[in-house]
């Protein structure tokens, strides 16, 4: 496997006073794939979720026309693979919702004015026919559509199920979701969520035809906090064998926090890499077992994000800010490298998690947030080549405090790609004293090229910055309508010397290194 040394500067060791500032990095790196690097990345990793009442203004603007500036930032991300756009619908108010079908609004709570309605009677979601209209609005996408599951006589699933799917077009579904998080439900456990998922199923495929004989159905969506109370193993072997050639894949949801962190020490201790490591091999049982028992059944985050929600006083620490953004960039990097399909960002519209704000809302503007800069990094990660493969950089600087994180990236299994992260927490109104910094010596490059391009993803105010954001020089704005927009040329080139090269990486920073 991929290994590192660590050289210490001697004064520094003597004096006491070891920092990332006199640490330097030896980083060794195999110039051809490893073995245990992961399959082939699917140029649609980079996914997106929708909050079921959300969708619908990310998809129209204000005056009812198609939304340009969240196709544009969809595009800006998939443009970089050639994938397909992936966009996941669905989630609790949905679940517990209902279908009217004489309701003339598109939702009896529009998103702009409330949160997620997700009550299981009384004033709950509901839909008209009119929502649907939604999914014509993203050219080229394909959609993972959920239908409630909650409702123990499924009244409205298929109803549901048979309008959106008309709208959609069978050939532009990429799966149907049954439920949102099921562990939640009054009536859970394994063997009774097997067996109702299996009656949904063939309910549905009654109902539209169109479903039968194909792999399309979404298996899970398992909550967060709850992953061990719905695994693979037994779940398969409780009854879902019998329907695994119609499942394409199993869905988890992520939070790596519940309510956001009151002070800028905790918030380290959640951005480290070793806590979101620690939090994904938990896991790897699941995807194992996929992989040798249903190896065409994929593993996915159909719903994530770095926090499910948080307020407080003046010193809480908001959700949505660059370092929060990094640790997306490492979850989605760490996802990759352990074989991870897919991971859908969640995006709500009156929330602080989302990465763009598509319209008006009572909580302000529209805008993109530092979290959608983690999207295009990750997507010229995978590049447009469909063949290549990751690997994470092991125990790359001093893993005892989890500050840095690397991977590489190989295409036709030859190392074209690194990503380096230094996720120790540096912010111009928080910390004391300078930016510390990291230096990263990447040997075994023989062979691999002439020299490195390299590309921050940096903000000059550090962790808890929400403006001034830039990934290779470039941002995207609501100015802008989402398209990018050049604003510093900060990428250098660098030669490779003797088969190696010397990058240094501020706290709170992360670079691209293309190889050429």
């Amino acid at each position: 496997m991929p290994s590192l040394s660590i050289t210490r500067i001697y004064l520094a060791l003597l004096l006491g006073t070891i920092t990332s500032e006199a640490l330097t990095h030896t980083v060794q790196i195999q110039a051809t794939v490893p073995s245990e690097a992961s399959k082939a990345v699917d140029r649609s990793f980079t996914g997106f979720a929708f909050e079921q009442s959300s969708f619908y203004n990310y998809s129209f603007d204000a005056q009812g026309n198609p939304n340009e500036f969240s196709q544009n930032l969809v595009n800006a991300v998939l443009s970089r693979t050639g994938g397909t756009p992936l966009l996941r619908v669905g989630g609790t108010s949905g679940d517990h919702g209902r279908y009217n079908a004489s309701q003339n609004n598109a939702t009896n709570y529009p998103a702009t004015e409330y949160g997620p309605q997700t009550k299981v009677s009384g004033n709950r979601l509901a839909i008209g026919p009119s929502f649907f209209k939604a999914f014509k609005n993203w050219p080229g996408a394909k959609f993972e559509l959920m239908v409630p599951f909650y409702n123990t006589t499924f009244s409205h699933s298929v109803e549901w199920a048979r309008i959106g799917i008309g709208q959609i077009g069978i050939d532009n579904l990429y799966a149907l979701e049954l439920g949102n998080e099921p562990t939640f439900y009054p009536w859970f456990s394994i063997k009774e969520y097997v067996k109702r998922y299996r009656s949904l199923q063939a309910r549905l495929i009654a109902a539209i035809p169109s479903l039968a004989d194909k792999r399309i159905f979404q298996a899970f969506d398992t909550a967060s906090y709850a992953a061990g109370d719905l695994t693979t193993k037994p779940a398969f072997q409780d009854g879902l064998n019998a329907n695994a050639s119609s499942i394409k894949q199993v869905a988890y949801h992520y939070y790596q926090n519940q309510q956001g962190v009151a002070d800028f020490g905790v918030f380290q201790d959640y951005i480290r890499h070793t806590a979101t490591k620690s939090n994904l091999t938990n896991f790897l049982p699941d995807i194992e077992y996929l992989k040798e028992n249903h190896s065409a059944i994929g593993f996915a985050f159909t719903e994530t994000g770095y926090t499910v929600g948080g307020s407080g006083g003046d010193d809480y620490i908001k959700t949505n800010n660059f370092a929060s953004a990094l640790w997306s960039l490492d979850f989605q990097l760490c996802a990759l490298s352990m074989g991870v399909k897919r991971v859908n960002w969640q995006q709500i519209l009156r929330s602080d998690l989302q990465m763009w704000r598509p319209v008006n809302t009572s909580l302000g503007a529209p805008r993109v947030t530092p979290h959608f800069y983690s999207q295009p990094f990750v997507a010229d990660f995978i590049s447009k080549s469909g063949k290549t493969r990751v690997v994470e950089l092991d125990n790359i600087g001093a893993p005892q405090n989890g500050f840095y994180s690397g991977y590489a990236a190989y295409d036709d299994g030859k190392l074209a790609r690194i990503a380096l992260l230094n996720l120790e927490l540096w912010d111009s109104q928080r910390s004391t004293g300078g930016r510390p910094e990291a230096t990263f010596s990447l040997l075994g490059l023989s062979g691999t090229g002439s020299n490195i391009t390299v590309h921050y993803l940096t903000a000059d105010n550090g962790a808890l910055a929400q403006k001034n954001v830039t990934y290779s020089g470039l941002e995207w704005t609501w100015a802008s309508r989402g398209k990018e927009k050049r604003v510093k040329d900060d990428s250098k080139t660098l030669e490779i010397n003797d088969t190696k090269v010397d990058i240094v990486v501020n706290a709170t920073q992360a670079v691209l290194l293309e190889i050429g």
